[in-house]
């Protein structure tokens, strides 16, 4: 073996002296040894703080602290240490039992040149483990710099083959005002320059043809989305897609300077209301995290911060008082954490933080002291007062954390525990933790599977109204599931396993279908009905959908505009090239489609003009809140955008009659709502007596 082959290894055994004797086996066979002896818990819990350790050479028992105990704490910190166990021979149960533990193997004592074969083959994988973490950390940095380089490049860029974009990054959408790339796709380059310059472009790109390049730079007037006209100044060079020949634009807007381009760099990292990290920008920051960690290069801790009763806050103040609430909740963030600290609004109410290079110890400190900042906080509003207090979950992010969809899962389940106990309160992920959740969405999926087998999911049904009269029944078809008790599960109750089991689709495929045939028994009856059915993101983003609704459609001989199929606005704004595409298809099939929960954020509305919506869903909190000022300006815009746009408005969960007028006032098409009728297996609503 290579004399100069360094290895950290910590041994536990009785003494020093049995220590000592171990490590001096491991030089005679070739190893440059820097060992620590250890011989109990707070020993190895001191190592593994201090520095990073190769191996665990450990016999199986020193005094009351065994071996699999030690092997345990490694296990619990996340640290790749392979452990190594030996003693007196045993039998092969014990030795499976060790094994399942997390040890790497077990060796009689008296076997040392095994000994020796067996650290030297765990040495070599755990290099080959490390080298893989560090190649699979350079191809991820390599794969980011090319992403700063082009997508995220302050430089507006495309390329373009045949008069057509095959290539463009971000820069180049938002300076000609286009949402997605998709939008390019069918946009001839020349509809983007001013009609009386095109002939001047179309010679630089001949000149290009032939090889030659244009010098210095172009001026032309260019067309924005919009329809109006700006001026910029091109580059032009040859370049290569794929093999194929292309050429490379660079342009800039005449009136952009490095300072302007540096604001807009910032406000493409920041949410806009509290002046964080926006989720982007935070992933973003969660994946160097983690990739530094891959490579020991060093460890942090995540943090995942939820105000409690957020609803409370929001039906007392109104959309537009809650979002001062937030942005306290940000301004009190910036002022209890430490300046290195990485602060997000993930999503909604939800607030991260990283913490890198800290310990889980202090983590919990820093969250203690957020969370009693909030506990003592209170936010006056336009003569309200409010509180609020955070449920903080928080997640190691190690070596072995696998990515960033596992470091957040983590810490939100942390975070739900933290919630589920009372809230006001932290708690630190563990892996108890894991196997609790597990526990209980393995549970949970058994049930589903066994309800997807077995047919113990059921529909219930909920009219939905007009208010001026328009004819036909409509009804929202809502998911129910039977326990082994039969009593009804509600939605709430399982589809966050169900998502987490990829179960989701199948879930969504037996509503469709069941749905299809209660619609079928109606018209038998010479009932036409109309049905809302709510499909998930998971259905949204499955290419087989729509081909799955087509045949149902064709095999049940039913009309398309007897189904309208909801996603929710999140699910719309998050996915909206594959929204657009989903709705175009629907409506090939002349099946409507509709947005739920719309207006429950400040999300800016100009996400309709990609969208073909034939209904959209005001979010019952501007109808619970109807008499509040925010909520009617609210219901009173989409309204009249639907209007505009030619899709129909819902106001769902109307209590009760006092809202009826200011909806009607407003122009609302539909109500929805306990008011009407609660959720019943019969579809029994009379129509007649509302004018429907």
């Amino acid at each position: 073996m290579d004399t100069g082959n360094i290895i950290r290894p910590l041994i536990l055994e009785e003494s020093s002296n049995d220590a000592e004797t171990l490590a001096s086996n491991l030089r005679n066979a070739g190893f440059a040894v820097r060992y620590r002896h250890i011989d109990n818990n707070e020993d190895l819990q001191s190592a593994l703080d201090e520095q990073a350790w190769d191996i665990l050479l450990a016999t199986s028992q020193v005094g009351d602290y065994r071996a699999l105990d030690a092997v345990a704490t490694i296990k619990r910190v996340g640290k790749d240490i392979p452990c190594i166990v030996f003693g007196p021979q045993t039998d092969n149960d014990s030795i499976v039992a060790i094994l399942k533990a997390g040890a790497a193997d077990y060796i009689n004592e008296e076997a040392r040149d095994h000994l020796l074969l067996v650290i030297a083959r765990e040495i070599d994988n755990l290099r080959e483990r490390r080298s893989h973490r560090q190649c699979k950390n350079l191809y991820a940095e390599s794969e980011k710099r090319n992403r700063v380089l082009l997508d995220s490049s302050r430089d507006p860029m495309a390329y373009l083959h045949e008069g057509m974009h095959v290539y463009v990054n971000q820069s180049y959408l938002d300076i000609f005002g286009y949402v997605d790339r998709d939008e390019l796709e069918s946009v001839p380059v020349m509809d983007m320059i001013a009609p009386d310059q095109q002939q001047k472009f179309k010679d630089i790109l001949r000149t290009l043809s032939k090889g030659e390049t244009p010098e210095g730079t172009q001026e032309f007037n260019v067309v924005h989305a919009d329809g109006n006209e700006f001026q910029a100044t091109m580059q032009f060079s040859p370049a290569s897609v794929d093999g194929e020949p292309c050429t490379q634009i660079m342009i800039h807007q005449k009136s952009h300077d490095k300072e302007l381009e540096k604001e807009l760099q910032q406000l493409r990292q920041q949410d806009l209301l509290t002046g964080l990290f926006n989720h982007q920008h935070f992933m973003e920051e969660l994946k160097t995290s983690l990739a530094s960690a891959m490579v020991n290069e060093g460890h942090g801790t995540l943090l995942y911060l939820e105000p409690g009763d957020f609803k409370n806050i929001k039906d007392t103040l109104g959309i537009a008082g809650s979002d001062l609430v937030l942005a306290d909740i940000a301004q009190l963030l910036r002022d209890n954490s430490p300046d290195d600290a990485i602060l997000a609004r993930y999503a909604g109410t939800v607030f991260t933080i990283i913490l890198n290079n800290s310990n889980s110890a202090q983590a919990e400190q820093l969250a203690e002291q957020l969370r009693q900042a909030l506990a003592e906080k209170i936010f006056d509003i336009e003569e309200k007062s409010v509180t609020t207090t955070f449920s903080i979950g928080i997640a190691p992010i190690h070596e072995t954390t696998p990515d960033t969809k596992q470091a957040l899962s983590r810490a939100e389940q942390a975070c739900g525990i933290a919630r589920e106990r009372g809230g006001d309160q932290v708690h630190i992920f563990s892996e108890e933790d894991i196997l609790a959740v597990l526990e209980a969405d393995k549970k949970m999926v058994a049930l589903l599977q066994l309800a997807l087998k077995n047919n113990r999911f059921s529909l219930q049904y909920q009219p939905i109204v007009s208010l001026h009269a328009e004819p036909g029944e409509r009804y929202e078809v809502l998911l129910r599931m039977l326990d082994p008790d039969n009593q009804l599960l509600m939605p709430g109750e399982f589809l966050d396993a169900a998502e987490n089991a990829g179960l989701l689709i199948d879930i969504d495929r037996w509503v469709v279908r069941n749905a299809a045939r209660a619609l079928l028994d109606k018209r038998k009856l010479g009932k036409k009905l109309q049905f809302f059915i709510k499909l998930s993101s998971a259905s949204l983003n499955d290419p087989g959908t729509l081909g799955s609704i087509s045949k149902l459609l064709q095999a049940a001989r039913l009309h398309g505009d007897s189904m309208v199929f909801e996603i929710t606005e999140q699910a719309a704004v998050e996915n909206l090239s594959t929204a657009k595409s989903f709705a175009a298809g629907l409506q090939q099939l002349h099946c409507k489609f509709a947005l739920d929960h719309v207006g429950s954020t400040t999300q800016s509305l100009s996400y309709l003009n990609h969208l073909q919506v034939d209904f959209l869903k005001i979010d019952g909190s501007h109808i619970a809140n109807v008499s509040n000022e925010d909520s009617q300006q609210v219901i009173q815009e989409l309204a009249e955008l639907g209007r505009n746009k030619g899709f129909q408005t819902i106001a769902e969960h109307v209590q009760d009659p006092a809202c009826l007028a200011v909806l009607w006032q407003h122009g609302v098409n539909f109500i929805q709502g306990y008011y009407l009728q609660h959720p019943e297996d019969d579809m029994d609503y009379d129509f007649s007596s509302t004018g429907g």
